[in-house]
């Protein structure tokens, strides 16, 4: 069944009607297209469009169909044109011609655009508790490594120790923000565009309000034709899931060097590795390895939604009808990957002494620079004068430690009396005590506070 075509003699061609439909992808907005439906015929109802008990007929209707479908996968299977055609169409199989007075007033443009809202709406928040559930594997592991020394890196160099609660938490806090912009972009999701016809508005005397409470909306749309072409809120969306699939990407990238053979500093559960059709002895970290490759899916995702909409003037048009794949795939994805590394971080064996084996003397430069400074020499000098011990160490082989020891003697004899502790890794982190510092107290700190921003600031469902 057309919603249209009233004044047409002949039916589409078949190959260009294949081209159109959307119902193999849009009809996963079935359950949203349904509750809309339904809030929409009592909105009619509440301005006397409808009768109340047309409104009851039509809400039941509705309600049969959604349980139909939900029972009965091949019900789906049709040759509908989209979701919209399919609802009414399978609504006045239990109606009868009632069904059409469900679209009184009603555009497409605008149940297009508000079925795709609460999609949004619903993925948002279970992506959001995806990445709580992460940053809360996070922190077990970084609670477990919090007094655990090891390299940090710049420049993918030994730069200088911390421990692994620090990398968690370093980690945790990236999705913590990533969790936070999902939310904030929910409010933006959370705009109600039904009432908005075509374009011009609606002609009934809809409680545009009352119609929003009833679907959980925040707001309603302020201008109609902003309201049917409005895809900010969808683009939003992916640019959130982008961003979480990047942080994704950069924890797998980690995870996959910390546990090869050259570092060794922790193991992957097997469960998420797989092995080689040649190799006997590889466990890849494939799982590890696709979160990783699917940012740049993600990625392809937003830019095909801006440039979707880049040359697009005010007013629906049917280009807007390639938004859902990209805003589907970009949701599928990231909910996958969160789940997939959340298996991976919460299975996670460390190797504490692995990981305080690679910490060299070179990587205490920094603290023995500070510590001079803090003794009265300028840090500039101090800067300058362990880069030369360093540069000695380096050229005659010996060890950083002894070099400072003897030099340090006469020009400063208070710090070559502690450079046991200056060159200790545990303590050489512990004093780093300052919030976000890599102390194990510090650590603690941090992790419990992501422990808690996640465990708060929950939105209201609609």
């Amino acid at each position: 069944m057309k919603l249209w075509g009233g004044n047409y003699s002949e039916e589409p061609d078949r190959m260009f009607w294949e081209f159109n439909r959307s119902f193999p992808f849009d009809r996963r907005l079935l359950r949203e297209e349904i509750s809309a439906s339904r809030a929409y015929v009592h909105a009619l109802a509440r301005c006397g469009t409808l009768s109340a008990a047309d409104a009851e007929r039509l809400d039941a209707g509705l309600a049969q169909v959604l349980a139909r479908a939900q029972q009965d996968p091949a019900f789906l299977e049709l040759d509908s044109e989209d979701v919209h055609s399919f609802v009414e169409e399978r609504l006045g199989e239990v109606v009868g011609d009632l069904a059409g007075q469900m679209h009184v007033g009603r555009s497409r443009n605008e149940q297009a655009v508000t079925a795709l809202r609460l999609w949004i709406r619903t993925a948002v928040d279970h992506l959001r508790e995806q990445a709580a559930a992460l940053v809360a594997a996070l922190c077990t592991q970084g609670d477990r490594g919090a007094d655990t020394p090891m390299p940090g890196y710049t420049h993918l160099r030994p730069a200088e120790p911390i421990t692994f609660g620090h990398f968690a938490a370093a980690h945790a806090w990236a999705l913590v923000r990533d969790r936070d912009r999902l939310g904030d972009a929910r409010k933006r999701v959370n705009v109600l565009p039904l009432g908005s016809g075509a374009l011009a508005g609606t002609a009934l005397p809809l409680d545009r309000e009352a119609l929003a409470r009833d679907l959980g909306f925040e707001a309603v749309s302020e201008n109609a034709l902003d309201a049917v072409t409005d895809r900010d809120f969808a683009a939003e969306f992916v640019y959130c899931c982008a961003q979480l699939q990047t942080h994704l990407s950069r924890l797998a990238d980690d995870l996959i060097r910390f546990s090869g053979s050259e570092f060794r500093f922790l193991s992957l559960p097997e469960a998420y590795t797989t092995g080689s059709s040649l190799m006997p002895q590889k466990k890849n970290p494939d799982a590890l390895e696709l979160v990783r490759g699917k940012a740049a899916r993600v990625d392809a995702d937003l830019v095909r939604l801006l440039t979707l909409m880049k040359g697009l003037g005010a007013g629906y048009q049917k280009d807007m009808q390639e938004d859902k794949e990209a805003v589907f795939d970009a949701a599928d994805t990231a909910a996958a990957s969160l789940a997939v590394t959340a298996g991976v971080v919460a299975g996670l064996t460390l190797h504490g002494e692995a990981m305080n084996a690679t910490i060299s003397e070179d990587m205490m430069a920094a603290g023995l620079a500070v510590a001079l400074a803090r003794d009265g020499l300028p840090f500039r000098k101090a800067h300058a004068l362990v880069g030369a011990l360093v540069a000695e160490a380096q050229k005659t082989g010996t060890a950083l430690s002894i070099v400072a020891a003897r030099r340090l003697q006469e020009t400063a004899p208070a710090v070559a009396m502690r450079l046991d502790s200056v060159f200790d890794p545990r303590q050489a982190a512990a004093t780093r005590e300052a919030r976000g510092g890599t102390a194990p107290a510090a650590v603690r700190v941090a992790l419990a506070e992501a422990r808690r921003r996640v465990a708060s600031d929950s939105p209201s469902r609609g």
